[in-house]
């Protein structure tokens, strides 16, 4: 996994650090790579909002999550949850019309450590938020149950 998932239920300030980490360090990589992503976006605060890349997507959320307008801090960190687990799947998976159980298993565990409860987890695996492969394919309460068997 490229971004790391809180698997290890650390405290979720630890884990925001650690992942805003990964993100900068990518950034810095990429930053001096590509000569001409910095000639087009000299500045970081710029590039997040024009350059589609998964890190920059990833720190926007995480900094939505801190921000202490946020009025829905549940929703933010479902956001972010989901946008984490899209970008680790997103080069193998995302285009795939294949159901994926380990997918589903990762995306639930991952909303879990984000201290997500499962009636909500439940919500969003049957939304359209969720990517085709990992989306449950069944009523809430079905998912629900699904969800409460796995531990």
């Amino acid at each position: 996994m490229k971004y790391p998932f809180n698997i290890s239920k650390k405290e979720l300030k630890d884990y925001l650090f650690e992942l805003k980490e990964v993100c900068i360090i990518e950034h810095e990589d990429n930053w001096f790579k590509e000569k001409s992503h910095t000639k087009l976006y000299p500045n970081v605060n710029e590039a997040k909002l024009k350059v589609a890349k998964p890190h920059y997507w990833i720190i926007n959320a995480v900094e939505k999550y801190e921000d202490e307008g946020c009025e829905d801090k549940e929703l933010a960190l479902i956001e972010l949850g989901q946008l984490v687990f899209k970008s680790n799947y997103y080069s193998q998976k995302l285009t795939s019309e294949t159901e994926n159980e380990e997918a589903k298993k990762d995306l639930v565990s991952s909303l879990r450590f984000l201290n997500i409860t499962d009636a909500i987890i439940a919500t969003q695996v049957v939304s359209m938020d969720t990517p085709k492969y990992a989306r449950f394919d069944m009523s809430e309460e079905e998912a629900l149950h699904l969800i409460s068997s796995w531990g």
